[in-house]
């Protein structure tokens, strides 16, 4: 029995010593695949982090960047907003030499006649002619004479007075006040301006600034009548109004716009005058005004000369 009993103790023990090993190496193989895991996830973390670090120096570089570009575009959108405003002074300032030259012709005129009135009253009063009536009729002529210098100086101050209110304008009557500026001195070159206003309409912009479009066009053309020596001279201005679009054309028939020309008419500084006879910045601040008020302008040849158009769809 006794016999029996050691012989259980022992298996037992045995047992037992060869679960404890089987225990001590199971657990020395996690111990081992858990060092092993644990310095590899360190490894990876390690990587994480210096690539975490990467990224956020990265993202600093790149905010950096933003704002510096940030910077540079509001700094190169102040140097064009200077550069327009430079191109608009000297454009109204050419302008404003075209339009003194037309005042000049457009007074040169009532003065001679209110001359010739005045000299022929001191005649007519020599041969006893001057009674009441005669007065009448003279101060009826030199204020006839006077009010059309005055409109004249009114539309030429207007012209060129700073404005910034959009208003609603009748497109004719704003044509109307063009040709009141320059009338004269186109007649002085034989140039017929015809207004076709059967589709009248009107615009909500800045007045001024649609005078400035119409006579940068119409002084072009009378530029090309003169340096191709056109005899039969006219300009025609079609309003537009119909379903699609609201606006004006302006055709003349002095020539046409050279081929390599066309297609960068209204780019700044682009000018098919001589040297020294343009600046290339007239139709270029054109096209701009056009887009202010979300309208295009537009140009093609046609049969004898050159057709603009400006368009705002409704």
């Amino acid at each position: 029995m006794n016999d029996n009993n050691d012989t259980t103790i022992d298996y037992i023990e045995k047992f037992l010593d060869e679960d404890y090993v089987s225990l001590k190496n199971n657990l020395e193989i996690l111990l081992k695949d858990y060092k092993r895991k644990s310095t590899r996830l360190n490894k990876i973390l390690l990587r994480s982090d210096k690539q975490q670090r990467q990224l956020m120096d990265l993202n600093k570089e790149l905010d950096a960047h933003k704002n510096n570009l940030e910077i540079k575009v509001e700094e190169e959108i102040l140097k064009r907003q200077e550069k327009e405003k430079m191109l608009l002074q000297q454009s109204k300032l050419a302008s404003m030499g075209e339009m003194m030259d037309a005042v000049a012709h457009q007074w040169k005129q009532p003065i001679g006649i209110m001359s010739m009135q005045v000299e022929m009253f001191g005649y007519d009063f020599e041969d006893n002619l001057v009674d009441e009536n005669y007065v009448k009729a003279f101060q009826t002529k030199v204020n006839s004479q006077i009010t059309h210098m005055t409109n004249t100086l009114s539309e030429f101050r207007s012209f060129f007075r700073p404005s910034k209110e959009l208003e609603d304008f009748d497109v004719k009557e704003m044509i109307d006040k063009v040709l009141l500026l320059v009338k004269d001195e186109f007649m002085q070159y034989n140039i017929e301006i015809i207004v076709d206003d059967s589709q009248n309409t009107q615009l909500n912009g800045i007045e001024n600034e649609f005078k400035h479009l119409i006579i940068n066009i119409i002084n072009n053309a009378k530029d090309a009548f003169l340096e191709n020596n056109i005899e039969n001279k006219k300009i025609l201005i079609n309003i537009i109004n119909n379903e699609e679009n609201d606006g004006f054309e302006i055709i003349d028939n002095a020539g046409g716009i050279p081929q390599h020309v066309i297609e960068d008419i209204f780019k700044a500084n682009v000018t098919t005058k001589e040297d020294g006879k343009g600046t290339g910045i007239g139709l270029y601040m054109s096209s701009q005004i056009a887009q202010k008020y979300n309208g295009t302008l537009s140009v093609a040849n046609v049969e004898d000369g050159a057709k603009f158009m400006f368009y705002r769809k409704k």
